[in-house]
């Protein structure tokens, strides 16, 4: 079954249903160690911090974000 199948039947699963999928899912993926897990996410706040501080990257609002996502979750349907 393809990525693309499991997501259209998924989708017409309840909310409550795909809420228990998703936890599920996550819950099946390994653990990072703690200690690993807190030098990733320095990690990756110094590079985003970078990118914000060149210019590279423009930050977004909160409300552009909800909004976006908002947007995808529509293209998911």
């Amino acid at each position: 079954m393809s990525v693309a199948e499991i997501q259209q039947s998924v989708s017409r699963l309840t909310e409550r249903e795909r809420a228990h999928l998703a936890a599920w899912l996550l819950d099946s993926l390994p653990a990072a160690s703690h200690e690993d897990a807190i030098t990733e996410s320095l990690d990756e706040a110094e590079r985003r911090r970078k990118e914000i501080d060149s210019g590279e990257v423009k930050p977004v609002t909160e409300k552009d974000f909800w909004s976006a996502i908002e947007r995808e979750r529509q293209e998911w349907k």
